[in-house]
């Protein structure tokens, strides 16, 4: 039976409050055995860069409707600033889906049930705890923009808990700003001026904020928390890694991203128990300095880690195999690696080696399209099979196997991974890979709901070496096609057929024959002049296809200049066989031109020649003893049609 699958549409999941959403919809979803798909792009929507951020939005177009069971829409992430194209793409595919059960995080979207965090308990603690706990009585509040419905309701939770307390905020310390750090510059500067008088506690319901006015305090000679102690709300790892480390308590994302989960269990398993999402506010704190209190070392310890560049790593620690660090990747010289791959499979290959660098995971896919290599601008969404190129997973005991076996599978069923049932309850992060707008394909992490849920910098930084190495790839292999095929044709060129026997390795296939046709299209100049250049280039090029079509598998095709052409190959070649060939060649060149329509005749003369290799042979040598043959043919030709 196919395990449940409950799919989260957001962006940037590395982010603190992506972080706490995944934390929460994991924890449920691993008490009810239920899977997690993440689609996700690797970066904030609102970043500047347009055509980058089209191309990662590509991934949302992956999502099928149909093989999951349950939707939950990061809302907030996916309209940034004003503009709501992403999420309205999603809504208009929706349509189609009135069944599926579908919840908006955070945001109000029509149509949609939403569920939003309720930060109310964490707001009154940061309050009491600044009352409570270190006895300041003059407070200031600080909260996003006036009239945003969120900063209003979160000022009105702390007003209301100030004043439980016998306490009154002045009307210059109810301060609206933008829940970013330049209003926390701002109210600095106004408190180093004195147009608002310095309060004994500020409190911040927001990181960002909180952390642009300890900044700018101290640059203005107000000392953090002597004069002034600072409280933040909505945890980021920027905080922990301050000098002065941001006392601050964590919104409650985990637990609405939770209630999701419930919301859609009622629905798709009805009468099923529901297990509550527990949470204690008070291990929603993170003290620091910034209040006066002391800050948890391990809570820094692993801020840090997350985002510093380290170069050693603790191997003999239990939870080695879950600390790649972002400076371990970068130590890897695995970008040089990817980059300097000549072949596509050597690239693969290299990929493969590097993969343990994506620990902790418990399977990668690299999905990419069939055409990725070819140079054409790739159209939005995927086409209905994609390629598993790559394919890394971990052993129980922690050892990174990998497999560059190609696996083709139908794009709608995302990943080969979902038909395994006995892979148990796990998250599936789904993210793009493309060079700006040319989307290759995409990436898929797996992990066990019972590993850390948490993605950092590293996955990040690895698919962005990913999305380079193959474009790197793609175009070494262009401009090396380019050097050796005709540009016209498509067929290799003199350079190119060198290449190639080199690489059939013809020396090692004594007792064999080598084989060369030559082929020389009949009265070009006759039709060059009568009919224009464009004419003649037609019929060069019918004569190439011809040429190829009459070709056998593991032979060379080559436009070996103007209208010559060579057939060379290796084998166990009978020269008895070679009127037949002649006459096929003919056939296909009569079919080929027929189909044209054009008004002028198409013929060709050709010449075969082959000889067992031995050390002297010469390809040379065959091959002029072919041409030698097609001349002759073309002189007996010109004879019968009484050519001048």
């Amino acid at each position: 039976m196919r395990r449940k699958n409950i799919a989260l549409i957001t962006a940037q999941p590395e982010a603190s409050h992506e972080l706490r959403i995944i934390k929460g919809i994991s924890t449920q979803c691993r008490k009810y055995g239920y899977h997690v798909s993440v689609f996700t792009p690797m970066t904030h929507l609102e970043f500047q860069r347009d055509a980058y951020v089209k191309a990662e939005s590509n991934i949302f177009r992956l999502v099928n409707f149909d093989r999951i069971d349950g939707l939950i829409l990061d809302s907030v992430n996916l309209v940034p600033g004003d503009r709501s194209r992403f999420i309205d793409e999603i809504l208009e595919r929706l349509r189609d889906y009135p069944d599926l059960p579908v919840v908006s995080l955070e945001m109000f979207i029509e149509g949609l049930p939403m569920i939003r965090s309720n930060n109310e308990d964490a707001l009154r603690e940061m309050c009491r705890h600044a009352i409570e706990v270190h006895g300041k009585r003059e407070l200031l509040v600080m909260t996003g923009g006036r009239g945003n419905e969120v900063a209003e309701s979160r000022l009105k939770i702390c007003l209301d808990e100030i004043e439980k307390h016998g306490l009154r905020v002045k009307d210059e310390h109810i301060v609206y700003g933008d829940f970013w750090y330049a209003s926390g510059d701002e109210l600095a500067r106004k408190i180093a001026d004195k147009t608002v008088s310095l309060p004994e506690a500020v409190l911040c319901t927001s990181t960002h904020m909180a952390l642009g006015l300890i900044y700018r305090l101290r640059k203005l000679g107000i000392r953090i928390p002597e004069d002034v102690i600072v409280l933040g709300f909505d945890t980021t790892v920027e905080g922990c890694c301050n000098d002065v480390i941001l006392s601050a308590y964590d919104a409650a994302d985990a637990s609405s991203a939770a209630g999701t989960v419930d919301y859609i269990r009622r629905i798709i398993d009805p009468g099923k128990e529901i297990l509550p999402y527990e949470e204690d506010v008070k291990k929603m704190f993170f003290p620091g300095m910034s209040c006066g209190c002391t800050p948890r070392i391990e809570q820094t310890l692993n801020a840090f880690q997350r985002v510093a560049y380290l170069i050693a790593y603790n191997s003999s620690s239990d939870n080695e195999s879950f600390e790649i660090s972002f400076g371990r990747m970068m130590e890897s010289y695995c970008m040089e690696e990817f980059t300097a791959s000549r072949s596509p499979e050597e690239c693969f290959r290299k990929m493969a080696d590097m993969s343990y660098l994506l620990k902790p995971f418990r399977d990668y896919q690299l999905c990419l399209r069939k055409d990725w290599i070819e140079e054409s601008d790739v159209p939005k969404g995927y086409p209905p099979e994609m390629t598993v190129f790559l394919t890394a997973w971990v052993t129980p005991d922690y050892l990174c196997k990998a497999d560059c076996t190609p696996l083709t599978f139908e794009t709608e069923k995302m990943t080969p991974l979902f038909e395994d049932e006995t892979i148990e309850p796990s998250i599936f992060y789904f993210s793009p890979i493309h060079f700006e707008g040319i989307n290759f394909g995409y990436s898929v992490l797996r992990r066990s709901l019972e590993d850390p849920p948490t993605l950092t910098l590293t996955y990040r930084t690895w698919l962005r070496f990913v999305n380079n190495a193959l474009e790197m790839t793609r175009t070494r292999k262009q401009l090396l096609s380019l050097s050796i095929r005709d540009s016209m044709t498509g067929l290799y060129n003199r350079r190119g057929m060198q290449l190639q026997l080199e690489k059939a390795g013809l020396r090692e296939r004594s007792g064999e024959r080598l084989f060369a046709a030559v082929v020389d299209m009949d009265r070009l100049k006759k039709i060059n002049d009568t009919y224009g250049h464009t004419e003649g280039d037609y019929g060069i090029m019918i004569t190439a296809e011809a040429v190829r079509q009459s070709a056998l598998p593991e032979e060379i095709c080559v436009r070996a200049g103007g209208d010559e052409f060579y057939i060379i190959g290796i084998g166990l070649y009978d020269p008895d066989d070679f009127p037949a060939r002649k006459e096929r060649f003919r056939k296909l060149l009569q079919e080929l031109h027929a189909k044209s329509g054009k008004s002028f005749p198409i013929s060709a003369s050709i010449g075969f020649s082959c000889e067992v290799i031995g050390e002297d042979t010469n390809p040379d040598t065959v091959i002029n003893r072919a041409d030698k043959e097609m001349y002759e043919e073309k002189v007996r030709s010109r004879a019968e049609r009484m050519d001048p």
